[in-house]
């Protein structure tokens, strides 16, 4: 049987999880990344989202990202932090975070609504297992509404990543299996991975329950920290705003 907050944590969860999607890989976030030193974006992108983590080591960073490659994620942590450290550069793509909830959330309606109810259940959820959430959950958030509630939808994409790999790393599915599962192989490719690919097709069913398993999880936070009603409004009100985020973007 479904949780009763299955479907609103769902909803919420997917919405949240492209709208963030869409500002890690827009040429704007990369390009910002370079102008404050990164001359590869990639490495503004894992030292500033592993940024948290504070002073580790790559392979510590690598474990942690989980679904990349680690010798790809530990070269990009070492070239990054390089560049103004790990908190420095933690702060950077926070800003970054911020700038672009500001310019592509600007005027849509109930966006303090998102960051007011994200925040109860980030104020809510444990930090055991979950070490970006809890990293990312202590960062100051802006004091406007439409980079306070794009950071929030941040830190809760952070969250249900986290509880994901959780899940994943002891279900015996390996990253590539995954991706294959969950994509395809540009996709794979796109985690820093080489061919060949093994498909996981033996493993769908294990994957699918990987998947139920993570979403039932993100319910049982939800219901921690909202009623019903409001999951529901924070689903609807995430759904509406990835919407006005991506007719707000250029092109």
């Amino acid at each position: 049987m479904s949780h009763p907050m299955s479907e609103a944590a769902l909803e919420a969860g997917a919405a949240m999880g492209e709208a963030i999607g869409t500002f890690m890989l827009h040429p704007e976030t990369f390009a910002g990344s370079i102008a404050q030193g990164y001359q590869n974006p990639l490495t503004g992108y894992v030292a500033g989202r592993g940024g948290v983590l504070g002073d580790a080591t790559g392979v510590t960073v690598a474990s942690i990202f989980a679904i990349f490659e680690p010798t790809f994620v530990a070269a990009m942590w070492d070239e990054g932090v390089a560049v103004r450290g790990a908190a420095g550069a933690a702060q950077v793509y926070w800003d970054q975070v911020a700038a672009f909830g500001d310019k592509y959330l600007a005027g849509v309606e109930g966006v303090a609504r998102i960051a007011e109810l994200g925040e109860k259940i980030i104020a809510a959820t444990p930090t055991m297992g979950v070490p970006m959430f809890a990293g990312w959950r202590n960062m100051p958030l802006a004091a406007d509404d439409p980079a306070r509630a794009f950071q929030v939808m941040f830190v809760l994409r952070e969250l249900r990543a986290d509880v994901h790999f959780n899940l994943l790393a002891n279900s015996g599915i390996t990253p590539v299996e995954a991706h294959m599962l969950h994509g395809d192989e540009q996709y794979t490719r796109m985690f820093g991975w080489p061919e060949p690919f093994a498909d996981g097709l033996d493993k769908k069913q294990r994957y699918a329950e990987v998947e139920d398993a993570t979403n039932r999880r993100m319910a049982e936070i939800f219901d921690a920290a909202l009623s019903l009603e409001e999951a529901k409004e924070l689903a609807r009100l995430s759904t509406a705003a990835l919407v006005a985020l991506k007719a707000n973007l250029p092109g």
